[in-house]
C-alpha cells in the first residue's frame, strides 16, 4: 500500500463514520494483499446526490467512466494515481447502524446493485473513451508484476487503433509510450490523465 491508498481509505473511512453511510472495502485491501498499484475496491450503499459529494470530496477525478457488464461499476482514477472500482449498492441487508465502514465482503449479504446511477454520474463512456482507461489498467498490472495481463491490455489499444506496432514484454516502455502518443493524435488526452501515465512510465526502470 502507497501513501496515497493508505490517504484515500482513510477518507473513505472517515465519510463513512461522518455521515453514517455504509461503505464496504473489498479485492486485495480486504484480503491484505495489495502493491502500490492496486485499485481501491469498494461498494457504497447511497444516492445519486450523496454519491457525487463522496466520490468529489476527495479530489476531482481526471478519469471516470463505468462498466457495462456488470452495469454499476464506477471507475475513477484521481490526479495522485489513486485508482477506485466503485460499486454503488441500490439496496443491501444491513440491520446494525453502530458500524458503517465495512472491513467484510459485500458478496456475504443479500444486495442488489444500482445499474443506473453510474449513466447519472459519468458524464462519457463512448468507446475511445473507455479504450483510453487501458493505458492506466496496462501500466498498473505491468508495474504490480503482471507483465503478461499489461502487455495484453495494451495490445487491446493496438487492435483499436488498427496499429501494425505491437508492444512486446522486452520492449513494453517504449512500446506503451509510442502507443499514448499515436492514441493522442487520433483522440486527445485530458493533459492530467496523460501525466499520471508518464509517471507511471516512468517507475517502470525502478519497479520492474
Amino acid at each position: 500500500m502507497n501513501s496515497n491508498q493508505r490517504k484515500y481509505i482513510e477518507y473513505v473511512r472517515d465519510y463513512s463514520q461522518t455521515t453514517r453511510t455504509h461503505i464496504w472495502l473489498g479485492g486485495s485491501f480486504l484480503h491484505g494483499n495489495p502493491t502500490p498499484f492496486s485499485d481501491v475496491d469498494i461498494s457504497v450503499y447511497m444516492g445519486i446526490d450523496a454519491l457525487k459529494t463522496f466520490i468529489y470530496g476527495y479530489g476531482d477525478p481526471i478519469y471516470m467512466s463505468y462498466t457495462s457488464n456488470p452495469e454499476g461499476i464506477i471507475i475513477v482514477i484521481y490526479e495522485d494515481g489513486v485508482a477506485v472500482d466503485l460499486e454503488a449498492i441500490e439496496s443491501v441487508d444491513v440491520t446494525d447502524n453502530s458500524c458503517f465502514f465495512h472491513m467484510e465482503n459485500i458478496k456475504d449479504r443479500v444486495f442488489k446493485r444500482n445499474s443506473s446511477i453510474s449513466r447519472a454520474i459519468c458524464h462519457r463512456n463512448d468507446l475511445p473513451y473507455q479504450i483510453a482507461r487501458l493505458f492506466h489498467r496496462s501500466l498498473i498490472k505491468y508495474l504490480a508484476g503482471k507483465k503478461e495481463a499489461g502487455v495484453s491490455i495494451a495490445n487491446e489499444i493496438v487492435a483499436f487503433l488498427n496499429s501494425d506496432r505491437y508492444v512486446t514484454e522486452t520492449g513494453y516502455k517504449s512500446g506503451i509510450s509510442h502507443l499514448i502518443a499515436q492514441y493522442h493524435d487520433k483522440y486527445p488526452l485530458d493533459t492530467e490523465y496523460r501525466n499520471l501515465c508518464f509517471e507511471l512510465i516512468k517507475q517502470i526502470d525502478t519497479t520492474v
